[in-house]
């Protein structure tokens, strides 16, 4: 997939803007203010339809405005001369899609066509924020891939609601607690193993760009950890392990359940410590990196090439990593279009060198 341009209106700072992207790497520059995020954000809202810096759309309307619109550009795999269009609008609290200038009608239809990956800032949060930020980070690389994966979703957290439900009663016998936890068990048990399984791959893809790209040994680790309950255990065992009257009385005197996925974590290790408390900001930005990059690949595998968005994210790797850093983003076969306010930084010299097509932002 390549891009070719965008076409944005009253989209937060723009009232109406065209910007031509049709380059496998695209730098976008400007002082502060001028829209470089929000170029990026306008990408990644027609693939995600939503926002990576708001969740309420109406944020994103230009001041003094009803409405927004958004159309991208962009061919797929070898056709590059064929052309799709997508577009999305917001009027009135309504958004309305299209593809081709035909209705879309599923997140899947939308996926097999457009797909970005984005990678902001913020995204440091997989390492320095909470558990809640690495579920949900691996729990949307899944969905990605596989749309039938927010069914199961659905269909857990719906167990979850009805059992909290249960043990807020402080009434639960033990024959509707047993019913209630085996069904819970069940469904987080298959999301676990789906975390699991793209951990691991994600794992070996880090792992091997590492080996293949630094002269320096470097090892990052993906360890999931399940509250409670180990990935080891069949139900009988958990429930022989774990779930004894002492468990049973906690639940019911905290009014909810103390065990399920929605409490498990992601522990990210870099060099053998954790990424949170031992690796340096450079060292946290660089996993952070490549575990986008093998986002990127794994999705390619299971729906096709995706676009790479960076926001401002290259400051902080000493010249020798920066270097490395360029070159490796270059020859990936995906698009990339980074945005920085320098003109004559090191990064900004070294892509420019790689052949960037520059595209320059004024207010």
């Amino acid at each position: 997939m390549q891009l070719k341009n965008i076409e944005i209106k009253n989209f937060r700072c723009f009232s109406q803007k065209v910007v031509n992207l049709d380059s496998k790497i695209v730098l976008v520059q400007g002082e502060n203010g001028t829209g470089k995020s929000s170029l990026l954000e306008a990408l990644h809202y027609l693939c995600y339809l939503r926002s990576f810096r708001t969740s309420c759309p109406q944020d994103l309307i230009q001041f003094s405005q009803t409405g927004f619109f958004a159309k991208a550009l962009f061919s797929l795999g070898d056709e590059q001369k064929v052309c799709h269009n997508l577009q999305v609008g917001f009027e009135q609290k309504k958004r309305s899609v299209k593809l081709n200038k035909k209705v879309v009608t599923s997140f899947k239809e939308l996926m097999d066509h457009y797909r970005v990956i984005t990678l902001t800032e913020d995204d440091l949060f997989l390492i320095k924020g909470g558990p809640d930020g690495r579920r949900q980070f691996i729990d949307q690389a899944i969905l990605l891939g596989d749309q039938n994966y927010s069914l199961e979703m659905r269909s857990f957290k719906k167990v979850l609601l009805n059992r909290n439900s249960l043990l807020q009663t402080r009434r639960c016998t033990k024959e509707l607690y047993e019913l209630w936890t085996e069904q819970l068990w069940h469904k987080s048990r298959y999301l676990q193993e789906r975390r699991v399984g793209l951990l691991a791959q994600f794992q070996e893809i880090v792992n091997d760009v590492l080996a293949q790209t630094f002269d320096e040994k470097i090892e990052v680790r993906l360890e999931y950890r399940s509250k409670k309950n180990s990935l080891d255990f069949n139900f009988n065992s958990f429930m022989e392990h774990q779930v004894g009257l002492d468990f049973f009385e906690q639940e019911n005197r905290f009014g909810r359940s103390l065990f399920g996925a929605h409490l498990d974590d992601i522990v990210i290790s870099f060099q053998g410590k954790k990424s949170k408390q031992f690796a340096s900001r450079g060292q946290q930005k660089l996993t952070v990196l490549l575990l986008k990059v093998a986002q990127l690949r794994v999705l390619e595998q299971r729906r096709g090439a995706s676009v790479l968005l960076l926001d401002d994210f290259m400051t902080d790797f000493d010249p020798k990593r920066l270097r490395v850093l360029a070159d490796f983003l270059s020859i990936l076969p995906n698009q990339k279009i980074f945005t920085s306010p320098s003109q004559k930084g090191p990064f900004e010299l070294l892509i420019k060198s790689l052949g960037a097509k520059i595209v320059r932002l004024t207010n």
